[in-house]
């Protein structure tokens, strides 16, 4: 019985490099798209699908790439902002979203207890899970 244990990071091979690349410069020639559109998609793709890949740190010695990339993320934020902000430059923050909820009879038995009220709630819109 043979096991193979890799410890630290797997490093891309050579071969997965060549053949990605020539996948790409085909791709470029036949649907007349630049290569570095073609490299951001992949880039992408590996970021999101797969982030422990070993192609990312090789992409990442590109410098070309690195700096799209983080042009497209700066852009992302700049956009959220505004989104949140408003495009008049005037302060437009959505108001937080409160919830309550009434007394509990099953816990609270006392008159002070259910004078106190129900469960109340407050949190951001931006919260995936808030309801």
């Amino acid at each position: 019985m043979n096991f193979n244990f890799h410890f630290g990071k797997k490093k891309a091979s050579i071969t997965t490099i060549i053949v990605l690349s020539f996948i790409v410069a085909s791709l470029s020639s036949c649907l007349k798209i630049e290569e570095k559109t073609i490299w951001d998609i992949v880039y992408e793709y590996l970021q999101t699908y797969q982030p422990d890949s070993p192609l990312i740190p090789d992409l990442q010695k590109d410098p070309g790439i690195v700096e799209r990339d983080v042009e497209r993320t700066v852009g992302k934020a700049i956009q959220d902002y505004e989104r949140l902000t408003g495009d008049d430059g005037s302060v437009r923050m959505p108001e937080p979203i409160r919830s309550e909820k009434p007394v509990d009879t099953s816990v609270c038995y006392t008159d002070e207890c259910r004078a106190l009220g129900g469960e109340i709630r407050i949190c951001s819109p931006w919260v995936d899970n808030c309801h």
